[in-house]
């Protein structure tokens, strides 16, 4: 599998690391959250659509990421998302 991005160059580890770390998330109703997908356009559209018919919309959040260190979205302009699924206690 290659390292590289978009332009062949390889992607920014801080940008990706800060991004894949933040794994879980609690909101300010104290409702825990864990990320189940990140990225964006068609694939994150079918994505959005399968877990929505799975998990019931009430369940998701999705919530705009900033695209540094992911070169294919700085460069493509794209906006790039993350999806949270609610954890049940």
């Amino acid at each position: 599998m290659s390292q590289h991005g978009c332009d062949g160059k390889p992607p920014d580890a801080d940008g990706l690391h800060a991004e894949a770390i933040r794994e879980e998330r609690t909101d300010s109703s104290g409702v825990r959250w864990r990320k189940v997908y990140t990225g964006g356009g068609a694939h994150f559209r079918h994505w959005l659509e399968q877990f929505k018919e799975i998990y019931a919309e009430e369940n998701l959040s999705v919530e705009e990421v900033n695209p540094a260190g992911f070169a294919c979205f700085e460069q493509s302009g794209e906006t790039m998302y993350s999806v949270w699924l609610r954890i049940r206690e």
